[in-house]
């Protein structure tokens, strides 16, 4: 991956300022005829999402493409937390022998 991302397109990005021209607040007779297509198609029918297991896995994988570290934050607070864990596990083990308690398979 290079330091400088290349130069945007000039094209695309006079393109893209047109469409933003074009995007404007929505009129209530807009909203309406918005509202009326969602009421005589129903996409909520038919918006499933993934059903097995491998797509749910890749669906959870999404927020991971463009993560910037390796780990993302919820995964190194899961690994430092199984670490907070053994480390607790190791001191009651060591107070239990100190105290002369038996250790039980």
């Amino acid at each position: 991956m290079s330091a400088n991302p290349p130069s945007p397109n000039p094209r695309r990005v006079a393109a893209g300022r047109l469409n933003q021209l074009k995007r404007r607040e929505l009129t209530p007779e807009g909203r309406e005829r918005l509202r009326q297509s969602a009421l005589a198609h129903r996409p909520w029918l038919s918006a499933t999402g993934p059903r097995t297991i491998a797509g749910k896995a890749r669906a959870a994988a999404n927020g991971r493409l463009r993560q910037v570290r390796e780990l993302s934050e919820r995964q190194l607070q899961g690994m430092l937390a199984g670490l907070g864990r053994l480390a607790g596990d190791m001191a009651a083990l060591r107070r239990s022998l100190q105290q002369g308690e038996a250790i039980l398979p």
